[in-house]
């Protein structure tokens, strides 16, 4: 099922790599219990040279696998020069968090999340927030907020 992303999967992940942060952030920690707060670790700020290395990147990834729940359309991705390397993630929540920053943003109805792995958008996530909704696509990505 290698291809490339659709305009939609591109829009949506790269107005995430320009505008969204990582979670939990700094509002986030505001809410914490006291026991939540001694044990984040608050996300390192991304700098632009990051964002624009990100969108780079972004060009360079197909779709590699598509989530088989039913209710969203989420996507793997991974480097047209690694389509074969069974090391390389593309399934989001699994996977080394030693290299990987999380961005998230929300649509209506849905959070979204964007997995970079060692400097690759690996992972296109949309989560429904009820869980009787379903998604057949991404949002348009003027929809999605940061």
């Amino acid at each position: 099922m290698i291809r490339p992303l659709n305009a939609r999967e591109h829009s949506v992940a790269l107005r995430m790599i320009r505008s969204a942060t990582p979670s939990p952030d700094e509002a986030d920690f505001a809410a914490f219990t006291p026991e939540q707060r001694q044990g984040w670790n608050p996300p390192e700020p991304i700098s632009n040279e990051q964002r624009q290395i990100w969108e780079c990147r972004l060009g360079e990834v197909m779709v590699t696998s598509r989530c088989d729940c039913g209710t969203c359309p989420s996507i793997g991705m991974r480097p047209q020069n690694r389509l074969d390397d069974e090391r390389r993630n593309d399934q989001g929540g699994d996977g080394d968090w030693s290299d990987r920053t999380v961005l998230t943003a929300g649509s209506p109805g849905a959070m979204l999340l964007l997995f970079i792995d060692d400097d690759y958008p690996s992972y296109l996530e949309l989560a429904p927030i009820d869980e009787d909704q379903s998604f057949t696509d991404f949002p348009e990505p003027e929809t999605v907020s940061i």
